[in-house]
């Protein structure tokens, strides 16, 4: 019974692994562009540091058009490569116009919707489209039903929105009725990673803490939203214990974050890996329980919510009482944050798995010996021989190409001559293969633009070195000598 338990709790916990990792595909690749986003506002907004009208004018604009088409664009793409790509942006359109909120949430369900439908038709027409008029009918399926998409996300997400917004308030009214302060982290946690922190920050939150700061002097109210210590520690456990791009970006959006004041940085990290929220929020929750207890609070709303902005809105009655309530936050986030990360792992966790193998020497004998990492699902299938092998890049032309040739050359050169060597973009994968070999960075999509659990997924850094088709050599090897011994 305990081993079913065990099993079912795997199967879960893959399942919240998969799902990180879609989510994650959407986000993590315009990381960047976030962090340059950040690193623009905390400048020069007119209370960054070097104020500039003019150039701050770039600041809203990214936000609330360029960022959210980036991620329709990129989870439009990923679904069906291109094509996807244009009729995720298309729709995001429609929902970026139709709320008055960043529709980052919006994007991220939207595109993947409109590029999955248009895949969905062009499967139908495949094939039965007369020489002459594929363009023709391309583009006004693509045409067609983005802008069917468009409309409904601008009619659907306002109503939405406004509903969502109604219920957070109604929330947050209710917990300071009932005097349990802390529990404004269930509200604000969410609200902050749908980017909606600003609505309820400035509309719910801050008309309550200038009536309340009028009659004491200062309000816990303005450390709700610019409580920064819990991301900050959120963050630090992404820096420690996460993986890939995450990872090595954490550092940078902590120094945007924490000293910038540029909270929303940190937003797209808990977006791509959203068990994190649970790290923030907890942590959120302990340091408002502190504040409470030791007479925290500002004096004003902490704008930008930079950690030396909160120092200067400090009351001399609440800095200690600042310090350790921030402090506090920021070490339990990251507890919790790294205890998630450990337990569930970052979305690429599954990708970089190692296995062991066995492979033929090379001089022929038939001793065996290990062989350490392979990739991830490699050697699925025993007792059976490869026979097709796929090289993906992108376009399907370029790297790929050139890849499959150096290949194909050493296959043949180590006596496979059986076994079918060719290239492919990423979205044309098919399932008769027995290896798919791609960069790692574009592992994720490959999986996902196939349906075969018996195909071997396995990682190169260059195409066009021929050392680094060593794995796949040593899974064909292995492979020929399980067939062998069967026999």
């Amino acid at each position: 019974m305990a081993q079913g338990k065990a099993v079912k709790n795997s199967k879960i916990l893959e399942k919240i692994r998969k799902f990180g990792g879609y989510l994650s595909n959407m986000v993590m690749p315009n990381l960047g562009a976030f962090v340059g986003w950040g690193i623009l506002a905390a400048l020069f907004i007119p209370n960054g540091w070097f104020p500039n009208e003019n150039l701050s004018q770039m600041v809203e604009p990214i936000l609330i058009y360029l960022l959210p088409l980036l991620v329709g664009y990129t989870a439009g793409y990923n679904i069906h490569g291109q094509r996807g790509g244009v009729i995720g942006a298309l729709s995001t359109m429609g929902v970026i116009v139709g709320a008055d909120v960043t529709m980052f949430i919006g994007a991220m369900i939207i595109a993947p919707l409109a590029a999955w439908i248009l895949k969905k038709v062009d499967g139908l027409f495949a094939g039965k489209i007369k020489p002459g008029f594929e363009m023709l009918v391309d583009n006004f399926s693509l045409g067609l039903i983005g802008a069917g998409i468009a409309l409904f996300g601008f009619i659907s997400v306002g109503p939405a929105m406004g509903g969502l917004l109604s219920v957070m308030a109604s929330g947050i009214n209710w917990i300071v009725e009932q005097n349990v302060f802390p529990l404004l982290s269930i509200f604000m946690a969410p609200a902050q990673v749908l980017f909606l922190n600003n609505a309820v920050n400035h509309g719910i939150l801050a008309p309550l803490g200038f009536q309340e700061a009028a009659e004491l002097g200062k309000s816990l109210m303005f450390l709700v939203d610019t409580n920064n210590g819990p991301l900050l520690g959120t963050l630090l456990a992404i820096a420690i214990f996460g993986k890939g791009k995450a990872k090595k970006m954490a550092p940078m959006a902590m120094l945007i974050a924490g000293i910038g004041g540029i909270g929303e940085v940190y937003f797209p990290f808990v977006l791509a890996n959203p068990i994190l929220l649970f790290a923030t929020m907890g942590g959120l929750g302990v340091s408002l329980f502190i504040l409470e207890i030791l007479g925290g609070g500002l004096v004003g709303v902490a704008s930008p919510g930079s950690l030396i902005m909160i120092g200067l809105m400090t009351p001399p009655d609440a800095v200690v009482a600042n310090i350790v309530g921030i402090g506090i936050g920021f070490l339990v986030a990251f507890a919790i944050g790294a205890g998630l990360l450990k337990t569930f792992g970052s979305p690429k966790e599954d990708m970089t798995e190692e296995v062991t193998v066995k492979k033929k020497s090379k001089k022929g004998s038939n001793d065996v010996e290990s062989v350490d990492s392979i990739g991830a699902d490699a050697y699925a299938q025993s007792n059976s021989p490869i026979r097709k092998i796929i090289v993906a890049c992108d376009s399907g032309m370029g790297s790929s190409a050139m890849g499959a040739a150096v290949l194909r050359k050493r296959v043949i050169k180590e006596g496979f001559k059986d076994i079918e060597v060719v290239n492919s973009s990423l979205n044309k994968l098919t399932s008769d293969a027995d290896i798919i070999v791609t960069l790692e960075s574009l592992l994720e999509r490959a999986k996902l633009s196939v349906d075969n659990a018996n195909i071997d997924f396995l990682t190169v850094n260059n195409f066009l070195k021929d050392t680094e088709y060593d794995d796949v050599m040593d899974v064909i090897y292995a492979r020929k000598n399980d067939k062998v011994s069967s026999e």
